[in-house]
């Protein structure tokens, strides 16, 4: 049972690295700590070995689709570990290194969060998953793309506005500029 949050160090080096089909080729010892596997468990395994089952699949969509056009990844995730815990990390996830026959390396940062991020991150995943049960992928997409619509701003954007203490600002920006955006198509 996935019911006790695991608590996250400012100071560790949560990382890892894996191909372009997810598999795991290297952990960082802190990323083993947190997540309770040891590295020989992790090495070769899929990545969603630690994925928590309430994480809406299209965060991960995204992911993907982000890497795959060469760009920086930035999301927040929340894990369970092998002891039923679980925890959210902030992560940074880029392409580390592409190979001529195709083969890629994606490197993955991850930071604790902020209360704040993980407040607006639960909601929205909450949502999210709401969407995906009632209609699959396709209405989660729908339903996050309107949410960012609504709020004048890009995937990457918005969540780029929780890993810093100017997201407030940053967000108060993205929504005026929608607003000066509407403003000017009517005139």
């Amino acid at each position: 049972m996935l019911t006790k949050e695991l608590t996250t160090d400012e100071n560790a080096s949560y990382s890892t690295t894996t191909n372009e089909k997810g598999i795991i080729v290297s952990v960082s010892k802190d990323f083993e700590t947190i997540s309770g596997y040891s590295k020989a468990e992790l090495i070769g395994k899929n990545h969603n070995i630690v994925r928590h089952p309430d994480m809406p699949k299209i965060i991960f969509k995204k992911m993907w689709d982000t890497l795959e056009n060469n760009n920086e990844f930035v999301g927040f995730i929340f894990n369970h570990a092998k002891e039923g815990g679980y925890y959210w990390l902030a992560n940074k996830t880029y392409l580390f290194s592409k190979e001529k026959d195709g083969t890629c390396k994606y490197f993955s940062y991850k930071s604790p969060m902020s209360v704040r991020a993980r407040h607006y991150m639960t909601t929205l995943y909450l949502k999210l998953l709401e969407e995906e049960k009632k209609g699959g992928l396709e209405a989660s997409e729908a339903y996050l793309n309107k949410y960012l619509q609504f709020r004048g701003v890009s995937f990457d954007e918005y969540m780029k506005t929780f890993l810093d203490g100017s997201g407030l600002l940053k967000t108060g920006f993205f929504m005026a500029r929608k607003l000066f955006r509407g403003s000017k198509k009517e005139d």
